[in-house]
């Protein structure tokens, strides 16, 4: 994963937009980091939490996959990895303590992310710039 410096630079270069429904994130909320690809390779890209969630809970369309760059075989193999991880680490919880684990997970994340440098938000912006 990338640190908070490298990730900084990266929604600087995406202007501060979800890489999938390009809202900003002064509409959406904290862009949270996503591995994709490019021409060059494997790379992160800013999502919104909202498809940030999709993406891991494996609701994502075709059109979506492709604009982070992965196949649907690959995002199917990083499901499957992330299936077996889940069944490794929550041997013997209950479903209702996985899925407040996978919540506390995403808010540790979201707070992760809202701890870099992020622009000022007034409370009634409705309109982007």
């Amino acid at each position: 994963m990338t640190d908070s410096a490298e990730f900084d630079a990266i929604r600087r270069r995406h202007h501060y937009r979800c890489c999938i429904c390009r809202q900003p994130e002064k509409v959406t909320g904290t862009l949270l980091p996503v591995t994709g690809k490019t021409a060059e390779g494997d790379c992160t890209l800013p999502i919104c939490p909202d498809h940030h969630v999709k993406y891991m809970h494996g609701f994502f369309t075709g059109t979506e996959l492709k604009k982070i760059g992965i196949s649907s075989e690959e995002y199917q193999h990083f499901l499957s990895l992330k299936k077996t991880g889940e069944q490794e680490s929550g041997n013997g919880l209950s479903a209702e303590e996985k899925v407040t684990r996978t919540r506390e997970e995403t808010i540790k994340k979201i707070q992760k992310a809202q701890k870099m440098k992020m622009p000022k938000v007034h409370s009634d912006y409705k309109k982007e710039i």
